[in-house]
């Protein structure tokens, strides 16, 4: 029915993540391309349609998702919800697939006195693809807005190199948390302290500090490498280095 199909249109444009201070041809090829991933579906029937329709949102919401949570700010404190929620969307959009294969696995079945099927006017699709590439190409020359409320981030080295270190200086603040580092000797350049035969009451808190953090390291990179075996805990003497 292309009512249902105009229908399923104007749902996925309304839900796609447009930016109304970006140039027009990046938006109509964002269109274009949700166009050709409903396309891409095949879908044989309104039920099929509505399905891809959900599977397109939910992949939309988790790429915008993932960019609130990963790119705007710090992946900790309340971004952490918007990568959840990436998380979940992206899980809903692959049930969504496979409600779709499991559906299309089946040739489709015709109820008991269905009445028959309607005979849709003829289109012309060469004309639809012309009309299609004429408004995609809309806008590839407009020059970047101007006095964008949101402009597009430039980065330049400077500015990456001065965001690794404040991030760097972030991460260190957030290790070093509830710790007496002005009153703690022996702290190195790096971060890390050889052990002394008789440590401070502020040094051992510290070695303990950076050995929970090596061993939690040590997990998370054996975890990515698909290693499940518990570490070993390795004993210290005086004078070994704690990174």
């Amino acid at each position: 029915d292309p009512t249902v199909v105009e229908e399923a249109v104007s749902t996925i444009m309304r839900d796609l993540p447009l930016d109304p201070n970006e140039p027009r041809g990046w938006a109509n090829r964002r269109m274009r391309s949700a166009l050709c991933s409903l396309a891409a579906l095949h879908p044989r029937d309104e039920p099929e349609i509505m399905l891809g329709v959900q599977a397109l949102c939910a992949y939309h919401a988790a790429s915008a998702c993932w960019r609130i949570g990963m790119n705007l700010r710090q992946p900790h404190g309340d971004s952490t919800r918007h990568i959840t929620a990436a998380a979940t969307a992206a899980r809903t959009f692959d049930s969504m697939l496979r409600a779709i294969e499991r559906r299309q696995a089946k040739p489709l079945s015709i109820p008991i006195g269905r009445p028959a099927p309607r005979v849709w006017p003829t289109t012309d699709l060469e004309a639809n693809a012309r009309e299609w590439e004429d408004r995609c190409g809309q806008g590839e020359t407009d020059p970047e807005p101007e006095n964008a409320s949101h402009p597009l981030a430039n980065w330049t080295p400077e500015a990456v190199a001065f965001t690794g270190e404040l991030r760097q200086r972030e991460r260190t603040e957030k290790e070093n948390e509830g710790l007496d580092i002005a009153n703690t000797e022996g702290i190195l350049p790096g971060g890390g302290m050889f052990l002394p035969e008789d440590p401070t009451p502020q040094q051992a808190a510290y070695m303990e500090r950076r050995l929970r953090l090596m061993y939690k390291r040590e997990v998370g990179e054996n975890r990515r490498n698909g290693i499940k075996t518990k570490i070993k805990i390795r004993p210290i003497r005086t004078g070994d280095l704690i990174p």
